[in-house]
């Protein structure tokens, strides 16, 4: 009796340790299989070699990624050596590669714990794998899309592709001399093109990052100052302010970015800024032109709120809450609309009156009760209106040799004015004009290519449009 239960113990060992798969390999004898794929086709037929990338059969060869995580997962069980938790390892690893089956892939690495505790460094291991493969994927993308993005910010060969944009007739007042023009030129300019901003790694984005808010912190530091800090999605908030309202502000500020990201049709979610703009918000003026000194050795201009410094990639933005809500918000946006344009596609700068123009026309359309078209607009339509002046004068403003913003800061209303006026006409052909002139097209030269105009006519058709319309 002693020698038969023997026997049986033995034999039942035997049938557990015999498996059609106690290694990687070949099925012996082959197993049937019917599974509906996740394309809704069916794989049917006997399965006569496996591994953790896949089966092969009567059917041919079918990957793991090509079963839903389910499916895969049942039938590897049936294939592994259950006794080895290596197996389980592998089985862990395969199902990280399929969509959603994470839990599947945990409860796999459980089950390789349970057999064997001295696996758990391989389970940190693996999961650091996956976590670093999934970060280096996305890095990818990202880095793919932004290097799209620079491709068509700067103008890449848009010269040579056919312009989809509608065509709105030419109202524009020919010059004396000047040919009518029927459609825009198309040519290709020989200016020498404008160097993009470089795409930045991960690891130089967080270390963009950490310089930055290093400066903003040795600059309180300096002025002995404590501001609480918000990490927003495009920018590092630091106020002077009550936590829920610095919240509050970095929501908007991100709300802004979005806004005009859209206006230029960037991808969705795609940040342009060298790690994340700094946003630094005083509560008092004194304070804001403490740290203007800290951080630049400079004192901002008499009544100026807020200013933005663009220096190499960086972009850092200073103001300091006026009393008057409105007017603070309208600037705040202002200014962050220069570090926006700065890191749009390359370092190149638009002409000064669309510079501040178009600052200008975002902080009046990003947000209710902006104060731009109460106080710009009224003040550019009293200067065209007086007959005396000449747009012309203000389209050739610059800041190089100081004529910029003129009597009055008079710039900033026809600035916007003629943004206004050139969205309003044809805002892809805007659109394609910004990215001429980031790619190093002279402003003049790309205006005649995206309007026809010269800039005597744009000058004359913004005085027309004003002069009697608001």
């Amino acid at each position: 009796m002693i020698r038969f239960e023997l026997f049986l113990i033995l034999l039942v060992c035997a049938l557990f340790s015999w498996s059609p798969a106690l290694a990687q390999g070949v099925v012996e004898p082959p197993l049937p299989w019917k599974v509906k794929l996740i394309s809704g086709e069916t794989l049917k037929g006997t399965i006569s070699k496996w591994d953790f990338k896949g089966i092969d059969g009567s059917f041919g060869h079918a990957p793991w990624t090509n079963f839903k995580p389910d499916d895969a997962n049942r039938m590897c069980k049936k294939l592994l050596d259950w006794r080895l938790a290596s197996q389980y390892i592998q089985l862990a690893r395969m199902l990280f590669t399929l969509q959603d089956a994470d839990k599947l892939a945990e409860a796999a690495l459980a089950d390789a714990i349970r057999r064997d505790r001295n696996c758990a460094n391989e389970v940190v291991a693996l999961r650091a794998e996956v976590a670093e493969h999934r970060r280096k994927v996305i890095e990818d993308r990202r880095i793919a899309a932004e290097k799209e993005f620079q491709a068509k910010a700067v103008g890449a060969d848009t010269a040579k592709k056919k312009d989809n944009a509608p065509k709105k007739k030419n109202n524009a007042p020919k010059e004396k001399d000047d040919a009518p023009i029927a459609q825009p030129a198309r040519v290709i300019s020989d200016a020498p093109r404008a160097q993009p901003w470089s795409v930045a790694t991960d690891a130089e984005r967080a270390q963009a990052l950490t310089d930055m808010k290093a400066d903003a912190d040795r600059w309180l530091k300096q002025v002995n100052l404590r501001y609480s800090v918000v990490d927003a999605k495009y920018w590092v908030l630091y106020a002077d302010l009550p936590i829920g309202e610095t919240k509050d502000l970095a929501q908007r500020m991100d709300d802004m970015y979005e806004t005009v990201a859209k206006m230029f049709a960037l991808p969705v979610g795609l940040n342009i800024f060298h790690g994340k703009a700094v946003v630094i918000v005083s509560a008092t003026e004194a304070h804001y032109r403490a740290l203007e000194m800290a951080a630049y050795n400079s004192m901002p201009p008499p009544g100026a709120i807020g200013l933005c410094h663009m220096v190499g990639p960086k972009v850092v933005v200073s103001a300091y809450k006026s009393q008057d809500a409105n007017r603070f918000m309208a600037t705040l946006v202002h200014e962050a609309s220069h570090g926006f344009m700065h890191r749009y596609g390359s370092p190149a700068r638009l002409p000064s009156w669309a510079d501040e123009g178009y600052a200008e026309y975002v902080a009046a359309e990003s947000f209710a009760n902006s104060t731009t078209k109460d106080d710009r607009k009224p003040q550019g339509l009293q200067w065209i209106r007086s007959g005396t002046n000449n747009v012309l004068n203000v389209l050739h403003m610059n800041y190089e040799d100081g004529s910029w913003p003129g009597p009055d800061a008079i710039g900033y209303a026809i600035g916007y004015l003629t943004v206004d006026y050139l969205v309003q006409t044809n805002h892809q052909a805007f659109g394609e004009w910004v990215k001429d002139v980031k790619a190093g097209i002279p402003w003049e030269e790309a205006l005649k290519k995206r309007f026809g105009w010269s800039v005597t006519q744009l000058a004359q058709a913004v005085k027309a449009r004003y002069r009697a319309r608001d």
